[in-house]
């Protein structure tokens, strides 16, 4: 009986990547970490507790389908085995930041009343107790896959539909640049999420811009510039998506993202 090839880790990033066919049998313990990582190459993606039942589920998330888009072998990786992008220095501002005005917000949720630095911009109220996530199971597939979403906030109109909100920071006036293709995209999965959870929605969402202004007198106070911008929203484009995902990790190993720097890299390195 021919041995089966495993799978290692200079193929996941480069080469030909041999036909695993898929046990359900648990091997033995590996007793290298090569062996365990050619050995969890087998097996479906890796699953995370619901928080609702227990169940086990592959999770999405927006920020999971635009990791695809970016590099679908990363993202393959990154499922199947664990292993994400190397996260550079990064800066805690931002969500510190998001901490603040969501503390800030909370002030005024009981009251029904809009924080004065966005009232008479937006319409609704804030919605009342608030819930951060929602869940949802994608049909089909054996049940295994999942998609969910955390909302920065959200409003109720007067008829009872809700609004999805998003707080952005950034270092200028968003007015002056381009929208982000990812906000949109951000905005349709929230919407989804509200309708696929008995939330209808009003077809838009908002994202809620923070960036610093120009003051001469920053000892009185730091200067906050707020700019609003309003989106129609479309839960029809996250199905479409989520599908394409799971056709993508049932398959084989897929080619590298063309402007993935990561790849890009281990492809350089791996010809020493």
């Amino acid at each position: 009986m021919a041995r089966r090839t495993p799978t290692t880790q200079a193929s996941l990033f480069g080469g030909d990547t041999p036909k695993v066919k898929r046990v359900t049998k648990k091997p033995s313990k590996p007793s290298t970490f090569r062996e365990a990582f050619a050995s969890r190459s087998a097996y479906a993606p890796r699953t995370t507790n619901s928080a609702n039942r227990g169940e086990k589920r592959v999770w999405f998330s927006a920020t999971a389908m635009e990791s695809m888009n970016r590099c679908p072998r990363c993202f393959w990786i990154e499922k199947h085995e664990g292993i994400r992008q190397p996260e550079g220095i990064v800066s805690r501002l931002a969500n510190r930041f998001d901490g603040v005005i969501k503390q800030y917000f909370d002030l005024y949720r009981a009251s029904g009343e809009l924080p004065p630095m966005v009232a008479g911009q937006l319409e609704g109220s804030l919605q009342y107790p608030f819930q951060e996530k929602y869940w949802y199971r994608v049909p089909g597939h054996d049940n295994r896959y999942g998609f969910y979403g955390k909302l920065d906030e959200c409003l109720v109109s007067k008829d009872g539909k809700y609004t999805p909100v998003d707080h952005k920071t950034a270092s200028s006036d968003p007015k002056t640049r381009d929208l982000i293709p990812a906000y949109q995209f951000q905005l349709d999965s929230y919407a989804f999420l509200l309708e696929k959870n008995a939330h209808p929605t009003t077809g838009i969402g908002h994202l809620i811009y923070f960036f610093p202004g120009h003051g001469e007198k920053l000892h009185e106070g730091f200067p906050m510039e707020i700019t609003i911008k309003t989106l129609n929203t479309d839960p029809g484009r996250v199905m479409p998506r989520l599908e394409a995902a799971i056709k993508l990790l049932e398959g084989p190993l897929p080619q590298p993202g063309k402007e993935c720097p990561f790849c890009a890299y281990v492809d350089r390195v791996k010809k020493f």
